[in-house]
């Protein structure tokens, strides 16, 4: 098994009358306020502004600080040191070659709808520059939470920073990567946040086109591939799924040649980056830990019904394209079309993958909408809104819930079973993704009687008095059953240190003392991944299985109860885990905590269901 150091941070209505603590789980689409208690929240200004005045609630009704300012968060969370200066403005944008690699500026010119090239059989555009542009895909280079973990692990592991630079933007800024590697150089943080040369203009566009069309086929699916194992020749060879492309064209524009291969529709393809592998550093920057899974998605899908193994197909069969580079329209139908603007009398091609690249990070793309000048774009506030728009409609096709009540010597019972919709564990990915159930209890005015899972204005989990539940040095354990309001299921992945204490230092994880994260259909503890995705902290609970959980909860009599209300809530950024990026904070630390302050992650919503009782 390859192991390789490194980053990759590659996704309602209110809470009703009688709430305690803000229980409402959206109010993400104004851009410019956020539905919090009651209160507008200024989203600052374009260049990412400063932290908004109060960080977090207190139980006592008073404010902390989650700026700059050192101390200690209310209710037993960590202290705090003092934020440094923020991170200045990313340069802009700017069109660049540099070895192999150009920035997207040369696709465009070529692979833009014009009517009748690359548009839908209602007109809409599906051409690849322009949906991959707001993805983020295109802003995997410019991410600023990205930046902030980068330069956290940096400063936590100073000796190994030329290693942690050269693995981080391997998968980050693979054309910048790539285009130094031959020379023995790497993009450092300094060139990707401040750098103007060419290469560096090409590092900051993300995993551009030219980048992940010319990863050759050859060790795909392989241990050897993953973690950033992708291999670029020198044949400047384009590859696409389209047989017999007309090649004249694009050589004389681009120098590149269009090259026949379907390996652009499989899922090993995605697996080079979104299968990652590290282990921890000592002080020194030498390996002391076992190799550590950080991300799983491409193994979790292979031991799934979803996985396609060469002619052999699971019950659910679905690559990751299929999902996130989808072939049909938005109505569902292939789509046929051109694929490029010139020459003009090119005839209609299939597939055509929509390179929308939606997956669970709608939060981060409002982000980085609201900072479009820091972040150095020039795609449209509206554009990425748009993406941010269709990320969240992807979020609720992830789950389901079912919900039955009765009750049992008086007490209310209610089960919520949760199914697991999408072809890999839900959540995926980075482990700062959770997922958790809010559960209601209703008198026929709407009034909450009881409630697990609320939130407060900040995203984090709270108790019916609004006490914080989720410090970053909390762990919140799996739970079958429920009594009380102060205990939530949460479905989360938590690394851990070799003491076994919870860690948000990826480079200090050897173990995840928490992985409940709702398995796909199909997972089996046998086959040969399972290794790297099995749960963590499960045990006891029969009816935690392949696909889904049942979890119950066990309450009082409440008089006047009238309906249950259950929703599956959903945070790409917790507040755990900006507050974690602090322990050692930098300047691109403070610059994520202004953003977060200013916006902070109301949960999303995946799924809910209600039982009249």
């Amino acid at each position: 098994m390859v192991a390789l150091v490194g980053v990759l941070t590659a996704a309602c209505d209110d809470g009703g009358e009688g709430a305690t603590a803000d229980a409402s789980p959206l109010g993400r689409r104004d851009a410019g306020s956020r539905d919090a208690g009651g209160g507008a929240e200024d989203a600052g200004d374009a260049d990412g502004g400063s932290a908004a005045e109060d960080g977090g609630t207190d139980t006592d009704g008073g404010t902390f600080d989650a700026g700059t300012d050192a101390g200690r968060a209310p209710d037993g969370g960590i202290e705090l040191p003092p934020l440094p200066d923020p991170l200045g403005a990313l340069p802009m944008h700017e069109a660049a070659e540099h070895d192999r690699f150009q920035t997207r500026d040369s696709c465009t010119s070529c692979h833009s709808s014009d009517g009748t090239a690359l548009t839908d059989d209602d007109g809409r555009d599906v051409s690849m520059s322009t949906l991959w542009r707001a993805s983020m895909m295109s802003f995997a280079g410019r991410d600023p939470y990205f930046l902030a973990a980068f330069s956290h692990e940096i400063e936590e592991h100073p000796a190994a920073a030329e290693v942690i630079e050269a693995t981080c933007t391997r998968c980050h800024s693979p054309a910048g990567h790539e285009g130094l590697r031959p020379s023995g150089a790497h993009i450092s943080f300094e060139d990707l946040t401040t750098g103007t040369d060419p290469v560096d203009h090409v590092a900051r566009d993300g995993v551009t086109c030219t980048a992940c069309h010319q990863i050759d086929p050859a060790n795909l699916g392989t241990p050897e591939s993953f973690s950033g194992g992708w291999v670029i020749d020198d044949s400047r060879r384009i590859y696409g799924p389209h047989n017999d492309p007309f090649q004249t064209n694009m050589i004389n524009s681009t120098g590149y040649t269009p090259v026949y291969s379907m390996h652009m529709r499989d899922s090993a393809q995605c697996a080079t980056c979104h299968t990652l592998f590290t282990q921890a550093l000592d002080d020194s920057g030498a390996v002391v830990g076992p190799t550590f899974p950080e991300q799983t998605p491409f193994l979790e899908w292979r031991n799934s019904d979803y996985r396609i193994d060469g002619d052999e197909l699971g019950p659910r069969a679905a690559s990751c394209q299929s999902c996130h580079v989808p072939t049909v329209d938005e109505d569902g139908d292939p789509i046929r079309a051109p694929i490029s603007t010139r020459p003009g009398w090119l005839g209609s091609r299939s597939p055509i993958g929509r390179h929308v690249f939606v997956g669970a990070n709608a939060y981060m793309l409002d982000v980085i909408a609201d900072q479009r000048a820091w972040i150095g774009t020039p795609v449209s506030e509206a554009e990425i809104r748009d993406r941010a728009d269709l990320t969240e409609r992807n979020l609720r096709t992830a789950a389901a819930l079912e919900v039955e009540t009765h009750r049992e010597d008086g007490a209310l019972v209610i089960d919520v079973e949760v199914e697991n919709l999408t072809g890999h564990k839900l959540p995926t990915a980075y482990p700062s993704r959770r997922a958790w159930l809010q559960v209601e209890v209703l008198d026929a005015g709407g009034a909450v009687l009881w409630a697990s899972g609320r939130t407060d204005a900040s995203g984090a989990l709270v108790d019916q008095a609004g006490r914080r539940l989720d410090w970053a040095d909390a762990l919140l354990p799996h739970l079958d059953e429920i009594t009380r309001e102060d205990q939530v299921q949460v479905y989360e992945s938590v690394m851990g240190d070799a003491s076994g204490a919870p860690t948000s230092v990826l480079l200090a994880a050897t173990q995840y003392v928490k992985d409940d994260r709702l398995l796909p259909h199909g997972w089996e503890a046998d086959d040969e991944d399972a290794e790297w995705t099995a749960p963590v902290g499960v045990e006891g609970d029969d009816d935690f299985v392949a696909g889904s959980d049942e979890v119950t909860y066990r309450l009082p009599a409440l008089p006047g109860a009238a309906r249950v209300r259950v929703r599956f809530l959903y945070q790409s950024v917790p507040p755990a885990a900006v507050e974690g990026l602090r322990d050692h904070p930098t300047p691109a630390t403070a610059r994520f905590v202004d953003m977060t302050t200013t916006r902070p992650p109301a949960p999303e919503l995946l799924a809910e269901a209600e039982e009249s009782l």
